[in-house]
């Protein structure tokens, strides 16, 4: 069954053109190789916006980042599975460690674009050829598409299943079968589900009006409604996912990500960051024993 998600790829780009400002490696190679603000300011340009408009989210995109690359690396994995990987250039990093085999999933189009951008930062950074990143196509939906990119890799060795920015624009449901489908993969291997995406209703209460118009903006462009699927609470989202198999932690992105340069290069005050640091949080699930 194909899902309407393909309108979802302006989303990737604007978190590539955010990156940018960070020290996350290749980062601002990434931006430039697919020219991410010349694409965004086309993208704004209707509705009387300019990216510096934005520059607030810059450092919400880099702790995101920064912290799921920690959180996974505190688990010493061996096997990693990205979900709608888009393109975050995390793979590319986390796979020079030969010991971890990487493999990035996205729809087939922007799976194309992903092995692109790999090819131009292999050759920019005369990169050695790596056999441990597969970039396969699959539907984060459809169990039999995860399932065959999981061939990749070893039973008996622990998965993490990673993903960012890509719940918060599902439905109750469609939700619900993504964690379906990590639970059976956890299954088949054991591991950790890691991820920024689940949010709180209140999270969306006071937010500044240009936030509210520029999730308007990106409601009209993807066809799809942000935050659909917040939970009243932490305890219930503890409650709804314990029904579904899964033991929640929470932890701080900024205590596994303190640094954020992007603050320094936009030149943003430190109080920037202050509405941001409640919403800042990083899920991980392990399967119920």
């Amino acid at each position: 069954m194909a899902h309407d998600f393909a309108k979802l790829s302006v989303t990737k780009r604007f978190a590539a053109y955010m990156r940018q400002f960070s020290d996350i490696p290749y980062a601002a190679d990434t931006a430039d190789i697919i020219q991410a603000r010349p694409a965004f300011e086309a993208f704004l340009r209707p509705h009387k916006l300019i990216p510096e408009d934005l520059h607030f989210y810059a450092p919400y995109f880099e702790a995101r980042h920064k912290a799921i690359s920690a959180a996974i690396q505190r688990v010493n994995p061996r096997q990693v599975l990205e979900i709608g990987a888009g393109l975050s250039p995390r793979g590319l990093t986390l796979s020079e460690d030969g010991r971890i085999f990487y493999v990035e999933t996205d729809l087939e189009a922007m799976i194309g674009e992903k092995r692109a951008l790999l090819a131009a930062l292999t050759r920019r950074h005369r990169l050695p050829a790596r056999n441990n990143l597969r970039n396969v196509a699959a539907d984060a939906l459809e169990l039999d598409q995860l399932l065959a990119a999981a061939n990749y890799f070893k039973s008996g060795q622990r998965l993490v299943v990673v993903h960012e920015g890509l719940l918060q624009y599902l439905s109750s449901s469609e939700t619900e079968q993504v964690a379906r489908n990590i639970h059976h993969l956890l299954g088949k291997f054991g591991g950790t589900w890691i991820t920024p995406d689940f949010s709180l209703k209140s999270d969306s209460a006071h937010i500044s009006d240009q936030q509210k118009y520029f999730r308007q903006v990106l409601h009209d462009a993807t066809e799809r409604t942000l935050y659909d699927n917040a939970f009243d609470s932490i305890e219930h989202l503890r409650e709804y996912f314990r029904g579904l198999g899964f033991q929640v932690e929470v932890i701080s992105q900024l205590y596994l990500a303190p640094d954020l340069t992007s603050l320094q290069k936009l030149r943003l005050p430190p109080e920037t960051l202050d509405p941001l640091r409640p919403k800042l949080r990083l899920w991980s699930l392990t399967r119920l024993a």
